[in-house]
């Protein structure tokens, strides 16, 4: 499937067209723009993720993810109906090159034959652009998504305990911390906590 017929699917069958150009003028950044993510996005995000796995112990995965199964993903969330969101600056001049900001999704939790109405959040912001506003847009986004999207009942935030500033992200839309699961995981010379946050809707 090419990357027209992929936003198609994604933005016009769901009528979510409107995402595709969003502007965003209440953070950090003079000019940011939040859209429907492509195939085209998928190098960019694919960096943005790896960098976490690299650099960080905010994800357990220590072994970095390869464009194609990105591809892969996107597809299946797209295919699942579940929105994928790219934020970039906005150019500000003809033929200026947006710059990758970060991206975020929600997807069924689990089997979703299981468990109905569950949707987990994921978030991953480019390293320059933390604390500048951009995973506040983006989460805005996301959550005012789920709100309209009538399979969603509840989302789920499943963040390693390090990772302070998403949980404060979460929280600051609502997001409770409902519990922790101890020591689940082992990166970077020690145990990972993963603490689970829910959002009703």
């Amino acid at each position: 499937m090419g990357v027209d017929k992929l936003r198609q699917a994604f933005c016009w069958n769901r009528d979510w067209a409107w995402l595709l150009f969003r502007h965003v003028r209440n953070c950090n950044l003079e000019r940011m723009q939040i859209r429907s993510a492509t195939l085209a996005d998928v190098p960019a995000m694919t960096e943005c993720l790896n960098w976490a796995i690299r650099e960080t112990d905010f994800i357990f995965r220590d072994t970095e993810a390869t464009i194609a199964e990105r591809e892969e993903y996107l597809r299946q969330n797209i295919a699942d109906g579940c929105p994928w969101l790219v934020a970039e600056t906005e150019p500000e001049t003809p033929g200026e090159k947006p710059q990758h900001l970060g991206w975020a999704m929600y997807h069924p939790y689990r089997d979703p034959s299981v468990w109905k109405g569950c949707y987990e959040t994921t978030i991953y912001l480019d390293p320059a652009a933390q604390g500048r506003g951009v995973g506040t847009a983006l989460l805005g986004e996301l959550v005012s998504l789920a709100r309209a999207d009538e399979k969603v009942h509840t989302l789920l935030g499943l963040i390693v305990d390090t990772n302070v500033a998403s949980i404060k992200l979460h929280e600051k839309f609502g997001f409770a911390n409902v519990g922790t699961f101890k020591e689940v995981s082992y990166k970077m010379g020690h145990w990972l906590n993963l603490t689970h946050l829910q959002l009703m809707l």
